[in-house]
């Protein structure tokens, strides 16, 4: 075997063979190979070895570039966890670590949400596995030389050399797919803010391993092609291009020379590609897993509480070192792929929010200013007088905070875990308490509710107008199971009336144990939360939780999955635990027992909408469809976006009282995607998105001659369960 100088221990070895005998040599034995199936002889399994360096005669610079590369990534990160550090305190960190390990592991390693797009799943699996593998088999090299081990021998040293190919020709399979969805299928996402690193990225990529195949056959055809022909076998990608270059039937000291050649350009490849870790978005490798421990552990509908609000001097977030520095470690893991933006309804809608460019112009902006706020903190100076640009105002426009509907979309869809929503939520906070900058339709809203209790201007309706011709309503004293909340949507708009009185009907029918609050009732809180008004939240949810534990409220079933939402996740930051079911998951196990028993047929064909706080915040997607199966006759048809991927109605986040600015209405989008399905009324579980339908359909669907109907599903069951006099039955009902 040739030895690491190059000695002549090979001189009695012909440079090429036949062309025929050499392709028969390949093609006959290679064609067979496969990771099972693979046999040799008793003798090579024996012997097989090789020089671990080979034809290289200093490998110690691997060495210095190893040690360089090192020292490179302890700064880079350095560099990152300097700018983490102007953030505020992030709590809770040390609850969970049992569940916070297997999201690093699930999420982060194992790309869970990748998944979701099944084309990109399997070209990060091929790239990702590719990097691990080779990085192990690179490492096994190094340690076998270091320490004279000598384990690559003999049968492993076969093995190992065909999963290194293996995953050589894996890893190419994954950047083959990443050339096609970036440079060809202009069908998929737009890609979003090309930079140079993206192109060096994956070119760079792509030409590591084919120079590592290249540097394994350059050896094969000097060192085993002929001696070792069942050897070299196990490289099988690297034996066959051994082959095609023994047709040109090179001299050896020319593949000699090519080879070490070969070798250094592969290394500078590799250490160079592994230094833009640092300064691209290649850092995610590392990133993403840590993010995915640091995911918090609680419900993502549930908004972080500001405690001891009334000794506050700043509310929210205003400048970059307002944050945690959770939320500015997530700005360094964004690799902008553009899946938050592009399942974002604002954004789908031609409205001036990109949950994608959001989070890039926030790490821009830390990168700006941070080492300088690092510097004024150590020299005792003011912090908050860094900066030469408003970061809400400037780096982040008001009309973008505002165009969120706190959906959850980007955050269901990010592959890194970044949370956009409480991010957005933060800066809103600084807006409203902080700047007093509040759309007036917004403000208006607010108002009420600090002076009514609900956020509808202009309301005729009382809290118990619903309760008409619906006889005895029992008003609840303690001693009912479920407190039944209709909330403001539920009793001071009159679409949602019969929604309202179809839900009491059905409750009185099953034989539940209820009864309502009526005038007592006031705001959940939930508008000014998501509007940003934490002040007033806080102080209508404290409030609330007050009378419910005076009542004895234990158990609460919801109209409106805003509240629902509140109470089950927000309020227990209020001291108030209660068991909170929507009125879709009691009925669903109220047809499933048999206390009510559909009899009149439903004979339509509907489509069901996904509303995002039942929905994609609090995972409640087969109870409403549950529903309809009990429905005689009822037809379901599910639209595009559906579940998981539901799109929102529009209302989420307080736009229910916000002027929207942009191409299109939310809802108007949302109403289009129900009509495509051809169904004769689209069926939802939540007064808001009632609403937005009954403004979005007429706007899209001008003619009213066969224009969908819109319902909750409880109307459906109620009209199933009662019949088309609903109300009559119901109203004699005890």
């Amino acid at each position: 075997m040739l030895t690491a100088r190059g000695s002549d221990q090979r001189s009695d070895i012909r440079p090429v063979q036949s062309r025929a005998r050499l392709l028969g040599a390949w093609w006959g034995p290679a064609l067979g190979l496969s990771a099972l199936g693979l046999i040799t002889s008793v003798e090579a399994e024996r012997t097989a070895t090789r020089e671990i360096f080979f034809n290289v005669a200093q490998p110690w610079a691997v060495y210095v570039f190893t040690a360089s590369l090192v020292g490179l990534l302890i700064y880079g990160f350095g560099r990152h966890a300097t700018l983490w550090a102007i953030g505020q305190p992030t709590p809770n960190l040390r609850d969970e670590v049992s569940q916070r390990l297997r999201n690093a592991v699930r999420l982060g390693l194992a790309q869970e949400k990748i998944g979701r797009d099944r084309y990109a799943a399997v070209m990060h699996w091929c790239i990702f596995s590719s990097i691990v593998v080779l990085t192990f088999v690179t490492a096994q090299v190094a340690i076998d030389d270091d320490f004279s081990l000598h384990f690559l021998r003999g049968p492993y040293y076969l093995f190992f050399s065909f999963y290194g190919d293996l995953f050589g020709l894996v890893g190419l399979v994954g950047v083959g797919m990443a050339l096609y969805r970036r440079y060809i299928d202009n069908l998929h996402r737009i890609h979003w803010d090309e930079r140079l690193e993206d192109h060096l990225i994956i070119w760079g990529l792509g030409l590591i391993l084919l120079t590592g195949f290249a540097v394994e056959s350059l050896r094969i055809t000097v060192d085993e092609l002929v001696q070792h022909p069942d050897w070299a076998r196990w490289s099988f990608v690297s034996f066959g291009v051994a082959h095609f270059l023994a047709l040109f039937e090179f001299e050896e000291p020319q593949l000699l020379s090519a080879h070490v050649w070969m070798w250094w350009g592969h290394l500078v490849l590799a250490m160079g590609w592994l230094g833009l870790i640092v300064f691209t978005k290649l850092d995610h490798m590392f990133f993403a897993p840590i993010n995915a421990f640091l995911l918090r552990t609680d419900s993502p509908g549930r908004l972080t509480k500001i405690e001891n609000i009334e000794e506050r001097e700043v509310f929210g977030v205003g400048q970059i070192q307002d944050f945690t520095w959770k939320q500015l470690f997530e700005l360094d893991a964004c690799v902008s792929c553009g899946r938050c933006t592009a399942v974002c309804p604002a954004n789908i809608a031609g409205q001036p929010l990109s949950p994608m460019h959001l989070i890039q112009d926030l790490k821009l902006h830390l990168a700006d200013v941070g080492p300088a706020i690092q510097h004024a903190g150590h020299e005792g100076h003011d912090v908050r007088a860094v900066s030469p640009l408003a970061m809400v105002g400037e780096v982040i426009k008001d009309e973008t905070l505002w165009a969120c509907r706190t959906c959850g979309a980007c955050v269901q869809e990010c592959p890194v875990l970044i949370e956009h929503v409480p991010t957005i939520v933060d800066m809103r906070r600084y807006l409203v308490m902080d700047e007093a900058r509040v759309p007036a339709t917004a403000q208006a809203a607010l108002e009420n509710l600090e002076q009514r209790g609900h956020p509808w201007r202009g309301a005729t309706l009382t809290r118990t107008s619903w309760m008409e011709g619906l006889g005895e309503v029992p008003i609840f004293d303690g001693s009912q199971e479920y407190l039944y909340w209709v909330g403001c949507a539920g009793s001071l708009v009159e679409r949602n009336l019969p929604v309202t009185q179809s839900v009491f009907r059905l409750l009185r029918e099953a034989g539940a144990s209820f009864g309502v609050l009526g005038q007592e009732e006031t705001c959940s809180g939930d508008p000014a939360r998501r509007l940003g008004n934490e002040y007033l939240y806080q102080i209508l949810a404290g409030q609330l939780v007050e009378t419910f534990k005076a009542k004895n409220v234990q158990r609460v079933i919801t109209n409106c999955p805003h509240c629902f939402n509140t109470f089950k996740n927000e309020y227990p930051q209020f001291g108030g635990r209660f068991e909170v079911l929507h009125h879709t998951e009691f009925l669903a196990k109220s047809l499933q027992q048999g206390d009510l028993k559909p009899q009149y047929p439903i004979a339509e064909q509907v489509t069901y909408h996904d509303s995002c706080y039942l929905g994609r915040m609090n995972g409640v997607y087969e109870a409403p469809r549950q529903i309809i199966e009990f429905l005689p006759g009822a037809k379901v048809t599910e639209m595009q976006r559906s579940m998981s991927r539901g799109l929102c109605c529009g209302a989420g986040g307080g736009n229910m009282w916000l002027e929207e600015v942009g191409a299109r209405r939310v809802n108007h989008v949302r109403a289009e995607e129900a009509m495509q399905t051809g169904a004769q009324s689209v069926i939802s579980n939540c007064p808001f998105c009632i609403q937005m339908f009954e403004d979005g359909i007429p706007a899209v669907q001008p003619q009213e001659e066969g224009r969908m109907r819109v319902f909750d599903v409880a109307e459906l069951l109620d009209r199933a369960v009662f019949g088309t006099d609903g109300a009559g039955r119901g109203s004699q009902s005890s």
